[in-house]
């Protein structure tokens, strides 16, 4: 990987972790409809006119099923769950819970893959996931519930929002898609359609302050359009597998503007539940890559 390449790939760790802060700062005069549909349609409208650049479309014909089935289970539907759950969530929990989506993928996988022997992961596999899941436990165990309900509706919604990102993942590894740019652009044209009508139920009751609108155009150019631009070109120049490693970087930057930005707090139990989930994560991608080869 020459330093450029890598260079863009700790940048896209750095914009996907500042997303949960850009959620943070611009939900509560927002909301999680009208953020997240605001931050779905200036995507879809930046990725058009990158498109032109591109010489992208569209998808055509049968390439719009897999654009609506991500349009709907990648983009709107998670996207409205981490919305409401960054209502009481810290950017730093968000962020780690966020990392979760290639364990989910797995242990989907392993379901799907049940009675297939020669498919299955190894040993290793195994306890990388089971040591992911150990560490979601002390990520959540650690957690201070005593405020009432909402804690506890907002870490299943972050959890049930990055086990459709795993879902999603899985369905994409089998759909043919012709072309990556163009299912992505058509996803997004999708989830602003799914979403003008939850925006139209739960309008905006005052004018939100600069921030909050500078947080969600940031949102949608810089964490969706722009990053998904940088994400295809790495993995047009590096491949999927070092791509993906963005994994890692994601709670990394998530919880560093948090800190930062934020003033929050790191206690015990993030560090050794992120921990456990990033090291579960590494032992079933080299399970992965060992099984492959």
């Amino acid at each position: 990987m020459r330093p450029a390449q890598l260079a863009s790939l700790i940048a896209l760790g750095a914009i996907w972790g500042s997303s949960f802060l850009f959620m943070k700062i611009a939900v509560p005069a927002f909301g999680p409809a009208m953020m997240m549909g605001g931050r779905i349609g200036i995507a879809a409208v930046t990725l058009t006119l990158f498109a032109r650049c591109f010489r992208k479309s569209l998808p055509r014909g049968n390439q719009w099923k897999p654009a609506v089935i991500t349009g709907i289970f990648y983009a709107a539907l998670p996207l409205v769950l981490w919305g409401y759950a960054a209502q009481s969530l810290s950017v730093s929990l968000l962020s780690i819970i966020n990392a979760t989506a290639p364990l989910f993928a797995t242990a989907l996988s392993l379901m799907r893959l049940a009675g297939h022997e020669s498919q299955r992961p190894g040993v290793r596999g195994l306890a990388g996931l089971a040591l992911g899941f150990v560490g979601v436990a002390v990520l959540v165990r650690g957690e201070d519930f005593h405020a009432g309900a909402m804690p506890v509706l907002a870490i299943a919604a972050a959890f049930a929002a990055s086990m459709l990102y795993g879902a999603i993942s899985l369905y994409n590894q089998t759909a043919k898609i012709a072309d990556p740019y163009s299912n992505v652009l058509g996803a997004l044209w999708v989830a602003t359609l799914v979403m003008a009508p939850l925006m139209a139920m739960f309008p905006l009751r005052e004018s939100p302050p600069a921030g909050a609108w500078i947080s969600v155009a940031a949102l949608g150019v810089l964490c969706t359009a722009i990053a998904y631009v940088m994400y295809f070109r790495l993995i047009e120049q590096i491949g999927a597998a070092p791509t993906l490693t963005v994994t890692y970087l994601i709670p990394l930057f998530g919880v560093l503007w948090g800190v930062m930005f934020l003033d929050e707090r790191i206690g015990v139990h993030h560090v050794a539940g992120a921990g456990m989930i990033l090291a579960g994560i590494a032992l079933v991608a080299k399970a992965r890559r060992n099984s492959a080869g």
